[in-house]
């Protein structure tokens, strides 16, 4: 089963920057939190993070949902430069909630000259059918909240001089 949650917002920037800002950029400046979900505090093991098979460990602050440690494993599937990325959390270190996979995506499409289109999906998938309605209202209402902020971040990153964290 599927939960498809999406945000968009339009980055003032060059395209290159809106691309990297989100994935190459200070994750923890954009994942803060929201409701029950705890903001990510800092990454590890993110020495390859950025590229085809990269991977890293975020970390989350305490929460009723978290104990304050390491979260999953984040892989980079695919990175078309300017244009898409696709990521995803295949391997849950804390409770998943019944949740067996996150799948993230950003396509980006230039409309003029620093002005950026930027388009922000995630897929959660579950095997339950009975867990199905919570992880849909999960979904809808917390993941997409934290979405919301976090574009909201990456957006005045990519409009800022913020240096990038990876290649």
């Amino acid at each position: 089963m599927e939960t498809i949650v999406t945000v968009k917002e339009t980055f003032n920037c060059s395209l290159e920057r809106a691309f990297k800002t989100p994935i190459l950029g200070d994750a923890t400046a954009f994942l803060v939190g929201y409701g029950v979900i705890p903001a990510v505090v800092k990454f590890t093991d993110d020495d390859t993070w950025g590229q085809v098979g990269g991977q890293r460990i975020p970390h989350s602050g305490k929460s009723l949902l978290s104990k304050g440690e390491a979260v999953g494993l984040d892989e980079i599937y695919v990175r078309e430069e300017n244009k898409y990325w696709q990521w995803g959390v295949a391997e849950f270190y804390q409770s998943s909630m019944g949740f067996t996979e996150f799948k993230g995506e950003m396509f980006f499409e230039e409309k003029q000259e620093n002005s950026v289109d930027v388009r922000w999906t995630y897929t959660l998938y579950s095997n339950s059918l009975i867990a199905y309605p919570f992880h849909w209202f999960f979904g809808q209402v917390f993941w997409k909240g934290q979405m919301k902020i976090a574009i909201q971040k990456m957006k005045a990153y990519a409009e800022s001089d913020a240096p990038f964290l990876y290649k």
